[in-house]
């Protein structure tokens, strides 16, 4: 999965990744079955776009701030702070907004392949296909 040498990735050296609105997502490493990086979530006003990653289990860490994660199509919602994990199964639609003023961003690794974020027009059942 890795090269056989130490990887190290600068802030100046990663690349922009799929923007929806409210994330700004930067790639650090991609390969075929792994996809890591950052996101600074701008989402402050109102929530960022509904959205899911397809064939990708995704794994979340927030480093800074708060957010609150919406998902599914029958209005559930978590908060996340700064420290927590967040573990994302492939399909599931959700969005995230800003709950506090200041930073709010978060680092992830995704497991699977194909396209990694799929903008949809609003909530809804889990997508066991990965389409939308």
């Amino acid at each position: 999965m890795f090269p056989d040498d130490l990887i190290f990735v600068r802030p100046d050296q990663r690349e922009p990744g799929p923007v929806t609105r409210g994330q700004l997502r930067e790639k650090a490493f991609v390969n075929d079955h792994i996809w890591v990086g950052y996101c600074d979530v701008t989402a402050r006003d109102e929530p960022g776009q509904w959205h899911h990653h397809a064939n990708y289990d995704s794994i979340m860490y927030l480093t800074s701030g708060r957010c609150r994660i919406e998902w599914g199509d029958s209005g559930k919602s978590a908060i996340m702070s700064a420290g927590d994990f967040g573990f994302f199964g492939k399909g599931v639609i959700h969005r995230v907004q800003v709950i506090d003023d200041g930073r709010c961003d978060y680092v992830f690794v995704r497991l699977g392949q194909g396209e990694s974020v799929v903008p949809v027009a609003g909530p809804g059942k889990r997508l066991r296909t990965g389409t939308a």
